[in-house]
């Protein structure tokens, strides 16, 4: 079962955390007459919204009133300044309960947003327009038609100057009622203290108009000192939201820059640390099902089957992204297994990562005689680019007393997988072991299989060579 609320920091974002919290709260404390905007950028997979959630929880540990909105789970509502005035009445009040002056500049600034939120006038302006051109019918082409049009443009602009003035007036209302507020809470509370911190995750993935809409309430509404905010995105695919709106040629990445003081682009987490977080995400980091050829001897501080993921992952060259649906695959593999025997998570990684990186190459090499498969792990390095500097480590005895590590290429793990398709279990039991990974997996099959599949020597179908067709399976999965 997946677990969606993780109870540790799996990406080692913690000191990352406290430095970015210790400058913004020091930034603060030496600019306090500055409203300020940090734009937090990260691909998909750095941990966002983790990291904000934890400086939320951090910032309420330490007595600043903080805001958490989650911008696409609000996506749905026509005005996103409607549903962030909501968001922001929800979480500050419980901050007020025990001031009831604070409470009562609480609501009285809430009443003064709903006059920017939703502006009477522009319902009139609608109606207005509409009745006035349905009279057009009635009027000839003549004269009186330039004279007609001439009216209605003259009332239209009238009452949307008129409107823009309210719309002004009400946001200057709003801010100083604001103000009122954290100036209050700066002077006469001692269970709160400034700045007000309000944190937008999720921005990047909401619709486009949304995003804008909502960047566009905080630039001109929000421009208040006393505040930060936070908001987490990928700038990249924000971008790409933006040119859907304006065209391809809108400079949407400099458009950006206006929301933003500054931005502050995350670390990209280690592969060890993404491959543990997906598995303690998918419950899976100690299946009783999974085998790692790697040695537990040789990783003591580490689990072997992240490890194992993890080394794959930096030799093969995935992203982020791709991690995540090599994961998809596996997890859906792992729990629909229903065999007896374990799942060889080295060969079953494999086969998914090669399917990945072209479905061409996966079925290339299903089709393939056992030997011709022998023959593609040596040459498939051609065509997928991986980093073969990346190697795994395995035990060598120097004799009985002296042991040391030896550094083997990734391969190593592969090719005793390939070796044994088609064999029986005697043959496997003749297989020379070169390295640690080979006597692991040959011990491991033959530990596995029935012990009259040797006495009677009857060849044996290996239950790895099932693993493309449910790779095959599980990999339509996106």
């Amino acid at each position: 079962m997946r677990n969606n609320q993780l109870p540790k920091d799996l990406l080692n974002r913690k000191e990352e955390g406290e430095f970015l919290l210790k400058y913004l709260i020091k930034r603060y404390e030496n600019k306090k007459d500055e409203s300020f905007v940090l734009n937090i950028n990260a691909e998909w997979g750095f941990g966002k919204t983790y990291f904000l959630k934890q400086l939320t929880k951090e910032l309420n540990s330490q007595k600043y009133p903080v805001v958490y909105f989650d911008a696409w789970k609000n996506d749905y509502t026509k005005q996103p300044l409607l549903a962030f005035i909501s968001e922001l009445n929800t979480s500050l009040t419980p901050y007020f309960d025990d001031s009831p002056k604070a409470k009562s500049l609480l609501v009285k600034t809430i009443d003064f947003s709903k006059n920017v939120i939703v502006p009477i006038g522009i319902k009139k302006l609608f109606g207005m327009a509409v009745s006035e051109i349905e009279e057009l019918n009635d009027i000839k082409i003549d004269d009186e038609l330039e004279e007609g049009i001439s009216t209605i443009i003259s009332k239209t602009a009238s009452l949307i100057l008129e409107e823009h003035k309210n719309i002004q007036s009400s946001i200057e209302l709003f801010k100083e009622s604001m103000l009122k507020l954290l100036k209050y809470i700066e002077k006469n509370m001692t269970s709160k203290k400034l700045p007000m911190f309000i944190c937008i995750d999720e921005l990047d993935r909401c619709r486009p108009n949304y995003a804008i809409e909502l960047l566009e309430s905080i630039k001109h509404i929000f421009d208040i000192e006393g505040i930060i905010f936070i908001i987490a995105t990928d700038s990249k695919q924000l971008s790409h939201s933006i040119n859907a709106v304006y065209g391809n040629n809108f400079a949407s990445e400099k458009y950006l820059k206006r929301f933003f003081n500054q931005e502050y682009s995350m670390v990209k987490p280690d592969n060890y640390f993404f491959a543990n977080y997906l598995f303690e995400m998918n419950d899976i980091s100690n299946h009783e099902k999974l085998f790692s050829s790697l040695n537990e001897s040789t990783y003591k501080e580490e689990n072997i089957n992240v490890k194992l993921f993890a080394l794959y992952a930096s030799y093969f060259k995935l992203s982020l992204r791709d991690q995540e649906q090599v994961m998809t695959v596996l997890y859906s593999i792992i729990l629909t297994w229903e065999a007896n025997e374990s799942i060889h998570l080295g060969y079953l990684l494999f086969l998914i990562i090669l399917k990945q990186n072209s479905n061409l190459l996966f079925d290339t090499f299903n089709e393939l005689s056992f030997s011709d498969k022998k023959q593609f792990l040596k040459n498939y390095k051609e065509k997928i680019c991986v980093n073969e500097e990346i190697t795994y480590k395995t035990m060598k005895d120097i004799d009985d007393y002296r042991k040391t590590f030896e550094e083997v290429s990734i391969v190593k793990l592969i090719e005793p997988y390939i070796s044994t398709l088609g064999k029986d279990c005697n043959e496997i039991n003749k297989v020379s072991n070169n390295t640690n990974s080979d006597y692991k997996i040959n011990n491991k099959f033959i530990s596995e299989t029935p012990s009259s599949n040797f006495s009677n020597k009857k060849g044996v179908i290996h239950h790895i060579n099932t693993y493309p067709d449910l790779v095959l399976r599980a990999g339509q999965f996106t």
